[in-house]
This record gives C-alpha cells, sequence and structure tokens, in this order.
C-alpha cells in the first residue's frame, strides 16, 4: 500500500495533503473558540502522515499550508492579524520542528518501502531455491533408477547365486534412496520430506519388491514429522536392510508371516523405529552370516546417534531404534542385541 502511494502523481499527493490540513483545520477553528489553545499538534499529526505516505515533497507543501492556518488561532482568532510577537516565534518554530518531521517520516517511509522490496526479493529468491531443490531432488531419483535398472539388468547375467542376490540387495537399497529423493520437498530452511508418506511408500515398495512372490504381508504405522534427506536415507537403508534379513532368515521356506514396522515420536523428545517379525527368530551364526548388513546397521545407528535393541526368540524378532529428535553433534551409543 505504502508503495502505491508513493507512486501517486506530485500533484495527486500535494492535493491530498493540502485536503488534509484545511479538514484539520476547519475541525479544529469551532473548537479554539470555545477552548483556546496552539493548533501544532493536529497538524504536526497531519504533516507526519503525509510525509511518510507521499514523500518530503508533499510534507512540505502541508508544512507552508499549516504554518499559514496556524496564524487564524492566534488573537484575533479567525484571522491572519497577529497581535503578539511571541505568536509570530511560535508559529515559526512549529515550522522548523514540522519541517524536521517531515524529513524524518520522508525517510521512514523510504527504510519501510526498501525493507519490503528486499523481502519481495527474498521470497522470489527463496520460491527460485525451492524449484531448483525441487528439480534437482529429482534429477538425482532418475539418476538412481537409472543406476538401479542398469544393475538389474547385468545381474540376469550373473550365474553366481551368491552374487546375485548381494546385487539384488544393492539395486534396493539404490532403490529406496532414489525414492527419497523423488518425495523431497523443498521447506522454507532445508530440503525435508514428511515420515508418514516417507514409510508407507518405502512399506509398500518393500512389499512388492523384497517380500515379491511370498506370503509375507508388510505393514507400516508412522506419525508425520519433516525428516532431512540425510535422516531419511539413513532410516529407509536400516528398514531395508532388516526386511530383507527378514524375509531371508525369519521365514524360511515358503514360511509366510508379516513384518510390523513403526516409527513414532516419543515423549521425551525421542524418535523410536521399530521393525518386528512372527518369524523363527535367528541364531547367532545367522547373524554372523548377515555381516556386512549387519556392519551397516551398526554403522547408520552409530551415526543416527541412536540405541539399537534386539530381541529374538522362536516367536519372532524384534528390533527397537532410539534416536533424537534433531540429528546429534556427535553419538557413541554401542549396539548390542539382548535375548
Amino acid at each position: 500500500m505504502l508503495r502505491t502511494w508513493r507512486k501517486w502523481p506530485l500533484s495527486a499527493s500535494v492535493a491530498t495533503t493540502v485536503a488534509a490540513v484545511v479538514a484539520a483545520c476547519l475541525f479544529q477553528l469551532p473548537i479554539e473558540r470555545e477552548v483556546p489553545g496552539e493548533p501544532f499538534l493536529l497538524f504536526v499529526l497531519v504533516i507526519i502522515a503525509s510525509s511518510f505516505a507521499f514523500g518530503a515533497s508533499a510534507g512540505f507543501v502541508g508544512v507552508a499550508v499549516s504554518t499559514i492556518f496556524s496564524i487564524l488561532f492566534f488573537e484575533p482568532v479567525g484571522s491572519f492579524a497577529l497581535s503578539h510577537a511571541t505568536d509570530l516565534i511560535r508559529i515559526e518554530f512549529y515550522a522548523l520542528l514540522a519541517s524536521c518531521a517531515v524529513i524524518a517520516s520522508a525517510r521512514l517511509g523510504h527504510m519501510v518501502i526498501a525493507a519490503s522490496e528486499n523481502a519481495d526479493d527474498l521470497q522470489r529468491l527463496n520460491e527460485s531455491k525451492t524449484v531448483l531443490l525441487r528439480e534437482l531432488a529429482h534429477g538425482v531419483a532418475n539418476n538412481f533408477a537409472s543406476v538401479a535398472a542398469f544393475l538389474s539388468v547385468r545381474s540376469d547375467n550373473i550365474s553366481d547365486t551368491q552374487a546375485r542376490s548381494v546385487l539384488a540387495e544393492a539395486v534396493e537399497q539404490i532403490r529406496m534412496m532414489g525414492q527419497v529423493h523423488a518425495r523431497l520437498r523443498a521447506g522454507d530452511r532445508q530440503v525435508s520430506l514428511g515420515s508418514q508418506d516417507f514409510f508407507e511408500n518405502l512399506c509398500g515398495e518393500l512389499e512388492g519388491s523384497v517380500a515379491r512372490g511370498r506370503q509375507i504381508s508388510i505393514r507400516c504405522e508412522a506419525d508425520d514429522v519433516p525428516l532431512s534427506a540425510h535422516r531419511a536415507i539413513s532410516l529407509g537403508l536400516i528398514v531395508n536392510e532388516l526386511v530383507m534379513n527378514a524375509v531371508k532368515y525369519a521365514f524360511p521356506g515358503e514360511r509366510t508371516g508379516r513384518i510390523r514396522i513403526v516409527f513414532e515420536v516419543l515423549s521425551d523428545d525421542q524418535l523410536r523405529l521399530c521393525v518386528e517379525d512372527n518369524g523363527v527368530g535367528f541364531t547367532p551364526r545367522q547373524r554372523r552370516n548377515v555381516g556386512l548388513g549387519q556392519d551397516l546397521i551398526n554403522g547408520i545407528s552409530h551415526e543416527l546417534g541412536g540405541g539399537l535393541e534386539i530381541k529374538t526368540s522362536e516367536k519372532g524378532s524384534s528390533f527397537h531404534l532410539r534416536i533424537p529428535h534433531t540429528s546429534p553433534h556427535s553419538s557413541t551409543v554401542p549396539i548390542e542385541p539382548t535375548g
């Protein structure tokens, strides 16, 4: 609004200022006959408002007009004649103070306009950065998808079963990273995504790929909190690895079962990730056989500042990871299984 007023033609802003001064004079002059006093306060308020809205030029015109009209309020009231020399000194002093008020108000208006323009520039810059970040995220997602597709095609030419299995796990991890970047949203301060959508989509992808052809259901329950790209990828890798291990070891043969993934916000400003299954459990030997995957889980949990609790029995296994709600500066929490 202020920028619009400042764009008015000079004639319009001067006319508006003069009209406001005349209105103030006509309002106060009848009161002056009943309650004598000086009109300067009302005039100064009009001058400040006009200078702030229209600039210094309109303000100085208002000072000139109000100075002339202020003579009407001194004896003889209603006349442009003055009976006392001290009244002239008061009027001159008012003109000086009003001129200073014009300069200050006009400068304040310029500062407000400049701040508003800077805010608009920052908003446009932020919107531009948001678009660029989204485009970058989708570009990275496409690159991940291309790499995953390439590795998947190449794996068809590998005869070694163990090598194909390792490569398949790598493909799933790459796809999961691509999913994170594909769902990133650019916020005011960081690139993030909602945990609820992320985990629900991740569970759907895992059920359609890792557990493909098996009677194993994967269910997800997740609170909705913003996750940075780094934390989402880290948690996604942990879930990906735990689900693949569960499908491979907890449900041997054609055994059916279910895997439940829970991500929740705790009352003590912590987040908890739980991956549970109702499989056959695992032995220490089986745990050693997944050394590379276990090292990955240990390393990521350590980086997130989390403590991982592992429980297993013939009725199933559960993995509970607690991490701070915000990323820690350092983390030295060891990971030990409990049975």
